[in-house]
């Protein structure tokens, strides 16, 4: 399938810092599925995080998820797809203001991020994983190794990695925020932090591309009595339940197919990380 380039509409350059333009009255004038068909493009909000949604070098918006959606976009009779650059913590406010119409960033669904948004059913499933200085000098894998040894962790702000620390154990004074991926990964160098916590593709892809961190394995995360396993997909406001439900049967014909698994193929994906529920069992916290 062909990448688009990011276009005029939403120049790469823009982010969760800047000023929101106020674009929400309009939306609530029209219906957003139908306003999208006429003028034959959807302003989508991602972050970079390969290998879910990242710009390449070369100005073109890219990974698993603006794959499928743009997929699905076509299927739904509209042609293009440009992408609003945004830090991952204003991806959710950016939504809701208006700045673009739908969050294709992989983002996990959680009960609480269903209490702003509402989400399509899921397009993959994956677990987590930590960053570390490469040899693990601080014998840190995972969270219950933090726990256990005091050491101080960094996470993207707004991930759902920071609430599993704190259902892990982790105190306040364990977890470094920090505003981005490579913020988390230089933290990590410096020894700030002993580990960087990502989703098991992302801190695979970081690890592939710097000789000084690796992948911490095993990582192994349970709450519960559980595993976890976060599944994600695209976001929208609240009232766009139409824009969402044509997306969910597009979906629902699609993940899992030759098709589908050969689109994600390039970004690491295969049938391991096919989805085992829908949004609204999310949603409930099933």
């Amino acid at each position: 399938m062909p990448i688009q380039s990011l276009t005029r509409r939403a120049l790469i350059g823009l982010t969760g810092t800047a000023l929101l333009l106020g674009g929400g009255l309009a939306h609530a004038q029209d219906d957003t599925l139908e306003k999208i068909r006429k003028q034959g493009y959807i302003r989508v909000g991602f972050a970079n995080e390969a290998p879910y949604s990242f710009a390449t070098p070369d100005g073109k918006l890219d990974g698993e998820s603006p794959t499928v959606f743009r997929h699905v976009m076509s299927r739904l009779g509209v042609k293009e797809v440009d992408g609003v650059l945004t830090e991952w913590g204003a991806l959710i406010p950016g939504l809701r203001a208006g700045r673009f119409d739908a969050i294709v960033a992989s983002m996990y669904i959680t009960p609480t991020r269903c209490e702003q948004i509402i989400f399509a059913n899921p397009t993959y499933g994956v677990g987590e994983a930590f960053v570390v200085r490469t040899g693990n000098p601080d014998g840190v894998s995972n969270y219950a190794d933090a726990v256990a040894k005091g050491k101080r962790v960094a996470f993207v702000a707004g991930t759902a990695e920071i609430e599993h620390a704190r259902q892990a154990g982790l105190t306040r004074d364990q977890i470094v925020t920090v505003p981005d991926f490579a913020a988390a990964v230089a933290n990590v160098k410096s020894g700030r932090t002993s580990a960087a916590a990502f989703t098991s593709l992302t801190a695979l892809d970081l690890a592939s591309k710097d000789e000084a961190i690796e992948r911490a394995q095993p990582f192994t995360f349970e709450h519960e009595g559980k595993l976890y396993k976060g599944e994600g997909s695209f976001g929208f406001r609240q009232e766009d339940t139409a824009l969402r439900d044509a997306i969910n049967a597009e979906l629902a014909s699609f993940i899992g197919t030759p098709e589908h698994l050969a689109m994600i193929k390039p970004f690491g994906f295969d049938e391991s990380n096919l989805p085992e529920k829908t949004a609204q069992q999310h949603c409930e916290g099933k």
